[in-house]
């Protein structure tokens, strides 16, 4: 029998988008910088994410994003579950969110319906 695959198991399928990351900082860094990074696509568990910088796996990273069309606001922690780096001071990564609240979720999931039915 062959193993299921993550898309497989996904609940809820990504939607690709593209807008930019208001804040992206590391969390436990002690100093306060920021980066710059591109949202490519998102469910209520994460995102997959485009930076100018070099991130590794269980990085623990502070986002801040609008949402377009319904402009809510979220600030959130995610961990780096997967981080892939195809040139230097560059990396795209799959970041799962940490302690997603019932309203953030709420918010996430009234935007992935603003976009209609999932491209894939």
């Amino acid at each position: 029998m062959k193993p299921q695959s993550m898309e497989d198991r996904r609940r809820i399928p990504r939607m690709p988008v593209f807008f930019v990351l208001e804040r992206l900082s590391r969390s436990q860094a002690e100093s306060a910088e920021e980066f710059q990074g591109v949202v490519k696509n998102i469910t209520p568990d994460g995102i997959l994410l485009e930076s100018n910088v070099p991130l590794n796996r269980n990085d623990l990273l502070q986002v801040s994003f609008t949402l377009p069309k319904v402009r809510h606001t979220l600030n959130l922690e995610g961990r780096v579950r997967w981080s892939e780096r195809p040139r230097p001071a560059y990396s795209v990564a799959g970041v799962e969110f940490l302690d997603l609240t019932d309203e953030q979720r709420e918010q996430i999931m009234e935007y992935l319906i603003s976009l209609g039915p999932a491209i894939e």
